[in-house]
């Protein structure tokens, strides 16, 4: 066997070993809104969102003003919640993208009384 083809095995079985150990992970994106209040419809808004699971670390993602997130997460069924959120169940899926939307409700303040 030439020293090519030694060299070639040698790189093949490396890279079989580490492929073996890359970590399997799911896309969630989403947007974090408003709703309620005194204006109408949704409204994107700046906070944090969490992701919570049985058996793994919660994540945190900080959001901007555009209330746009992204994330990548391990297969599984989490919980996601923002600032003033209820928990929506979420499942991540390897090598796919979930969609999800974390509203928080404003309730519409009385009017100053007299």
């Amino acid at each position: 066997m030439n020293l090519l083809r030694v060299c070639a095995a040698v790189i093949a079985v490396l890279l079989a070993g580490c492929a073996g150990h890359a970590q399997v992970t799911g896309h969630i994106a989403g947007r974090l809104v408003s709703e309620g209040g005194r204006q109408p419809g949704q409204r994107p808004m700046p906070g944090t969102v969490a992701f919570t699971a049985a058996g793994h670390h919660q994540v945190t993602v900080r959001v901007g003003n555009s209330g746009i997130f992204s994330v990548e997460l391990p297969p599984g069924s989490y919980q996601v919640f923002g600032p003033c959120s209820r928990p929506v169940p979420v499942t991540v899926t390897a090598n796919h993208t979930t969609h999800v939307n974390v509203i928080c409700i404003i309730p519409v303040s009385s009017p100053p009384s007299a």
